[in-house]
C-alpha cells in the first residue's frame, strides 16, 4: 500500500484526534496571518497618511491636540478654531520656510446637509504645499469654487452635487484610499467657498455656522532643512501664545504607540498557542505510536524499512498541518473582514489592505509556521517509531 493512502487510513480512523490537531494549528495559522495583515494595514496606513500630511509642522489651539491627532490618525470629524493672524506670526518664526492655512467645518444630520460625519476641509491654493499635490490625482486643474474632491469613504460619484449650509458642491473628483479619516471621509474645497458657506449659513440652514470669517483651523509648516521639526516646535509655542505645535512623529509616534500594544498582544497570544500546539502534537504522535506498535512491527515484518515507517508519520503530520493551514486562512480572512471596523474603532487605529503580495507572503509564511510545527512535532515519535525491532513492537502491542 502506497505511504500516503496508508497516511490518510490512519488519520480518519482516529477522526476526533485528527479533528482536534487541525483545529489547534487551525487557531495558530489564523493568528499569524490575521495578525500580520492587521499590523500591516496599519502600518501601510501610517505610512501613507504622513506623505499625504506632507509638512513638518501642523500648528492647532492650545488644548486641541489630542483632538487634532484623532481627527488625522481615525476618529470622527472634529473641529477648531484660532484667528487667521496666527498665519502671519508662523511665517516670522525662525526656519518656517512655508506655511499654509486650512479650515475644517463639520457636516451635521440636518437637511442642510446632504452626508452626515463628513469633514469639510478648506485649504488655500495660493499658499497650499500639501493637499494640492496629491488633488492633482483626482484633477489636472485647479479646484473652482463651490467644487469639491471626495474621499474615497464618500459615496458620491463624480458630477454629483451635494449641499452643505446652504452652499451646493459639485463632485469634481475622488482620492484613492488610505485608510485615514482625515482624507477617506473628508470633502476639500478652496477657502473662498467655506468663506461663501459660512456666510450662507447665516441666512440660508436650518443650522447657522459659529465661526467667524477671519478664523482658521490649523497651519501647516514646511521648514528649512537646517532645523528640525522639534527645534522649530519650540520656536513656535514660545513665540505665539494659545497655539500647540504637533511634529509628523507626533501624530505617527501616538499611532506606533497603540501599533505596539497590538502587536505584544497578538504576538504573545500567538507564540503561547505555538508552543502548546507543537507540545500536543508531539503528545498525539506519541500516543499513537504506542498504540500502534503491533501495527508498525507487523509493517516491519512485511518488509517496510525503517524510512517507510519514518516517512509515513511524517507524512501524517504534513496532511494534519496543510489541512490547518488551509482551515487557518479561510478563518483569517474571514476574522479580518468581520473584525477590521470594530478593531479600528476600538484602537483609534488607521487600516487599508495591504498589497496583494503581501497576503499572500503572509499566507505562504503561515501555512509553512504550520507545516514545520507539524513535522518537528512529529519528528521524534516518528524516528521512534522507525527504530523498533519488529518482534519486539508486535509482542508489546499485543
Amino acid at each position: 500500500m502506497h505511504p500516503l493512502s496508508l497516511s490518510t487510513k490512519n488519520l480518519t480512523r482516529k477522526g476526533f484526534r485528527s479533528a482536534a490537531l487541525v483545529f489547534a494549528l487551525a487557531l495558530v495559522v489564523c493568528l499569524l496571518f490575521a495578525g500580520a495583515i492587521a499590523v500591516k494595514s496599519v502600518s501601510t496606513s501610517i505610512t501613507l497618511g504622513a506623505q499625504r500630511l506632507g509638512a513638518d509642522l501642523m500648528i492647532v489651539p492650545e488644548g486641541y491636540e489630542d483632538t487634532a491627532r484623532t481627527t488625522l490618525i481615525a476618529g470622527k470629524p472634529s473641529v477648531f478654531y484660532m484667528p487667521e493672524s496666527v498665519l502671519d506670526r508662523v511665517r516670522k518664526v525662525k526656519g518656517v520656510r512655508r506655511a499654509t492655512p486650512q479650515l475644517f467645518i463639520q457636516s451635521t444630520d440636518f437637511e442642510c446637509c446632504t452626508y452626515v460625519d463628513v469633514l469639510l476641509i478648506a485649504f488655500d491654493q495660493q499658499t497650499d504645499f500639501t493637499i494640492g499635490s496629491w488633488l492633482k490625482e483626482a484633477i489636472d486643474r485647479p479646484l473652482a469654487d463651490n467644487e469639491t474632491i471626495i474621499g474615497r469613504s464618500i459615496p458620491v460619484s463624480t458630477g454629483t452635487t451635494m449641499k452643505y449650509f446652504g452652499t451646493p458642491l459639485t463632485v469634481v473628483g475622488d482620492l484613492a484610499t488610505t485608510g485615514l479619516e482625515y482624507i477617506d471621509h473628508a470633502a476639500f474645497m478652496t477657502m473662498a467657498t467655506a468663506r461663501q458657506m459660512i456666510r450662507n449659513s447665516r441666512v440660508d440652514a436650518e443650522q447657522t455656522l459659529d465661526i467667524g470669517e477671519d478664523m482658521i483651523s490649523t497651519v501647516l509648516v514646511q521648514l528649512d532643512p537646517a532645523i528640525t521639526p522639534e527645534r522649530a516646535k519650540v520656536f513656535v509655542e514660545y513665540e505665539i501664545e494659545g497655539v500647540k505645535a504637533l511634529t509628523s512623529q507626533d501624530v505617527i509616534g501616538s499611532v506606533k504607540r497603540q501599533l505596539q500594544v497590538l502587536i505584544r498582544t497578538i504576538g504573545g497570544i500567538g507564540l503561547s498557542l505555538w508552543l502548546i500546539t507543537i507540545l500536543l502534537i508531539g503528545i498525539v504522535f506519541s500516543m499513537a505510536v504506542n498504540e500502534r506498535k503491533r501495527e508498525i512491527g507487523l509493517l516491519r515484518a512485511m518488509g517496510a524499512k525503517r524510512k517507510n515507517i519514518f516517512g509515513m508519520i511524517t507524512i501524517e503530520a504534513v496532511l494534519l498541518s496543510l489541512a490547518g493551514g488551509v482551515l487557518g486562512l479561510v478563518a483569517g480572512g474571514f476574522l479580518l473582514i468581520v473584525c477590521r471596523e470594530p478593531m479600528r474603532n476600538a484602537f483609534k487605529l488607521p487600516s487599508l489592505w495591504p498589497e496583494p503580495m503581501f497576503i499572500f507572503l503572509a499566507a505562504l509564511f503561515a501555512v509553512g509556521a504550520a507545516l514545520v510545527s507539524g513535522v518537528v512535532a512529529a519528528a521524534w515519535p516518528a524516528y521512534k517509531s522507525s527504530r523498533m525491532e519488529p518482534y519486539q513492537a508486535i509482542r508489546k502491542g499485543e
